[in-house]
């Protein structure tokens, strides 16, 4: 009985370490499928993601299709997958027709593997900073090279290849990295990387950026968070002299959304401050009311968005100001003066009426008796939300409908409304 149940720990024992290591029924293949731009949002999903893969020893392919992004965010998610290639092993596939461009190129060469399709590409890696000055340029550069060429030292890849990637932004298509042996191979599919990377007996687990993530990639533009501060600003304007409290709320988030836009940005101080000043200055118009504060506000935060961008460093091929840049700020030049004028007249509109109720507004006005009144006896009526001490020639009762005839020494007179 004994040998029996030896023997079958030693099969079992057998069967066990006869199986590859991260091959095991319990793991599986987690896709990351980077269809993004690089950016803060990104920087959390790959964080998020490598981690999960980490936890259950799982490999990893990331399908890439990226146009690059922020060079900072970049470098973390390099970081991130170095980290995790200490106990998984991450690979790169970008598609045919797709590309590991700028930002990406990084990411790409920072895995153990790296595969292309037909059509494909890999860079231009050259960093860039705007506004930045030629000195601050070059450090720039220079760092982003010696990354490049650690990730290519580690990984075996072309030392060459990479140094013309950064230092004079060539990019290389899927057969030349692949010749050059820039990359790891050739492969028209995923399910072909997937063959010969020995995953095809692992259940496939696919990722995508979540809501929150997708959330901080776009909050992460200057341009729009500079443009849902101003709009929430000039919403809670308005709201005081509208009167209700939708917009004031809607004013709150949007400044708030804003904020952590700007949050998520290497920012200069300078254009919090800028944002923070113009501000203050559309709140004066409701002092002022000829416009001008607010036009001085409006300018000066759409100054501390545009100085956002400065001395923040990328690596991208999508221009710093794409179209939906440079769509919001045309609705700020357009909508905006509008939205002054409005205001201008909202303001004369709601000013111009009287502050106070006095005895020269309630003449003519409607009310109702709050108690009974007889004739030449004195009772009280309510108008214009105010009581007042009233007589009148005919019987009033409470709650009856009234109208004020005169007033004299504080006592109105009255009489039934038809």
């Amino acid at each position: 009985m004994k040998l029996a149940l030896l023997l079958v720990l030693f099969l079992a024992l057998l069967v066990l370490f006869s199986v590859p290591a991260g091959h095991a029924d319990s793991h599986s293949l987690v896709i990351i499928n980077f269809t993004y731009q690089v950016d803060p949002g990104a920087q959390d999903y790959f964080q998020s993601v490598l981690s999960y893969a980490e936890l259950h020893g799982d490999p990893v392919i990331i399908v890439m299709n990226t146009p690059g992004g922020y060079l900072t965010n970049g470098f973390a998610i390099v970081n991130y997958t170095i980290a995790a290639e200490k106990s998984i092993t991450v690979t790169t596939y970008v598609p045919s027709g797709n590309m590991a461009a700028s930002a990406g190129s990084y990411i790409a060469l920072a895995s153990n593997y790296v595969y292309m399709g037909n059509a494909s590409f890999i860079g231009p890696s050259t960093p860039y900073i705007i506004g930045g000055t030629s000195l601050e340029q070059q450090h720039v550069t220079n760092a982003s090279l010696a990354f490049m060429e650690s990730l290519a030292e580690v990984h075996g890849w072309n030392q060459s290849a990479v140094r013309q990637m950064v230092e004079h932004n060539v990019a290389y298509t899927a057969q030349n990295a692949s010749r050059i042996g820039l990359i790891t191979g050739l492969s028209d599919s995923l399910s072909a990387v997937i063959q010969k990377l020995g995953y095809q007996g692992l259940p496939q687990i696919q990722f995508y950026e979540n809501t929150v993530e997708q959330l901080e990639s776009f909050l992460s533009n200057s341009t729009v968070a500079d443009f849902l501060i101003l709009i929430g600003a000039v919403a809670i304007l308005l709201d005081i002299f509208h009167g209700s409290i939708v917009l004031s709320v809607a004013g709150i988030v949007a400044i708030a959304l804003g904020f952590w836009g700007v949050t998520l940005i290497s920012f200069q101080p300078i254009a919090i401050l800028l944002m923070v000043m113009g501000i203050a200055l559309i709140f004066l118009e409701i002092k002022l009311g000829h416009g001008l504060a607010m036009v001085g506000g409006v300018i000066l935060v759409v100054a501390g968005g545009l100085i956002l961008m400065v001395g923040v460093s990328y690596s991208s091929n999508v221009p710093v100001l794409g179209s939906t840049n440079y769509a919001l700020i045309a609705l700020e030049a357009t909508v905006l003066p509008i939205g002054a004028l409005y205001l201008i007249g909202l303001r004369k509109a709601v000013m111009g009426k009287p502050s106070k109720v006095g005895p020269d507004t309630i003449i003519g006005k409607k009310g109702k008796a709050v108690t009974e009144i007889k004739p030449n006896e004195k009772g009280v009526v309510n108008v214009q939300s105010e009581e007042w001490t009233a007589t009148s020639a005919e019987a009033i009762s409470a709650g009856d409908q009234v109208v004020v005839l005169s007033y004299s020494e504080g006592i109105v007179t009255v009489k039934k409304s038809s």
